[in-house]
């Protein structure tokens, strides 16, 4: 998974961070669409969509060192109790129930589990248009919606943060514009001019550099709205019996509000650590990628990679080859 994500399972006795070992390499995610089929004369069909049907959750891990037992232990006794909590991941949030909990005790510093979780709500927001390719793109369209987000909140201090942070994007993709398809360094389709391909590069690095410091204190506010959020629900007081009206009526107000925005928040905490993932890609958006081969000829490679054996220049020029055949054990970059 990526290593970037942190895996959380938030439970009424304290949040559960999974870490090293205990992190799968993947999360499968989906379900189906509960689905009325009446069949009718002639072939035809009406279907009427009856709601989602999510998929529970689940992978298989590794505790490790000398907390493995009791930390097994916990996630058995928030299945034993069947308690309430949050899954979350990335941009994904669930509300879950633990179905199946299962370990295996044979060291114990070394116990390996399987978990699985009954999904009550999918808490994140659905995705109703086609996401944006490039790295620049998919800033500018999490931007758009951290605006639209935002300005629901009402917060001065987090729209004035944003309104810094578009700034800094709008320069950011200014810069960008020499990219092509904002996929490849200038560098490498420039040929003859690398005096101007640096100037390029650099001035984009400069943009996402500034671009970083705006975009921390977005993070940082919505983070600080969220501890707020969660402590006025976890701490406030309800309607009291024997209390003044005008304290209740503060109370409650002070409780929907919270519970209004929460999820508003939750989904901009996603946006922040989206764009802080993608902003670096928009300088160096792909890493080269390279194959071990022994022996063979660039001619096989080109088909192999591209489908076309004319291709074999590329390789080699990204190589600094001149001859396609091959001998003895090399790693070849792929442009």
């Amino acid at each position: 998974m990526n290593p970037f994500a942190t895996l959380t399972l938030d439970t009424p006795n304290g949040t559960f961070t999974f870490t090293g070992a205990e992190v799968p390499e993947r999360i499968a995610f989906g379900g189906a669409q509960l689905l009325d089929v009446r069949k009718m004369i002639g072939g035809r069909r009406r279907i009427n969509a009856m709601g989602a049907d999510d998929a529970p959750l689940g992978w298989s891990g590794l505790f490790l060192y000398a907390s493995a037992v009791d930390r097994a232990r916990f996630l058995d006794s928030v299945r034993r109790e069947g308690l309430q909590c949050t899954l979350s991941w990335d941009a994904f949030r669930y509300s879950v129930t633990v179905a199946q909990f299962h370990a295996e005790y044979k060291y114990p510093f070394r116990v390996p589990y399987s978990i699985q979780f009954e999904v009550i709500e999918d808490q994140t927001a659905t995705v109703d248009s086609v996401p944006a390719v490039t790295p620049v793109q998919a800033l500018a369209t999490d931007l758009s919606r951290m605006n639209s987000l935002s300005n629901c909140i009402g917060d001065s201090t987090l729209n004035g943060l944003i309104g810094s942070l578009g700034t800094a994007l709008s320069a950011v993709q200014a810069a960008a514009q020499p990219i092509a398809n904002g996929l490849k360094a200038v560098t490498s389709f420039v040929s003859g001019v690398a005096n101007c391909a640096d100037q390029v590069v650099n001035t984009v690095e400069a943009a996402v550099t500034a671009a970083a410091t705006p975009l921390l204190a977005v993070t940082s506010r919505v983070q600080s709205m969220i501890t707020t959020g969660e402590n006025v629900i976890a701490n406030t007081a309800g309607v009291v019996a024997g209390a003044p009206a005008a304290t209740n009526v503060y109370n409650s107000l002070a409780k929907m509000n919270s519970a209004l925005q929460l999820p508003e928040l939750y989904e901009l905490r996603s946006l922040c650590g989206r764009m802080q993932t993608n902003l670096p890609l928009v300088s160096t958006p792909t890493s080269a990628k390279t194959i071990t081969v022994g022996g063979g000829n660039l001619y096989a490679i080109a088909a192999q990679q591209y489908g076309d054996a004319q291709r074999w220049t590329d390789i080699a020029n990204a190589n600094g080859l001149s001859d396609p055949m091959l001998t003895g054990i090399n790693t070849l970059i792929i442009p």
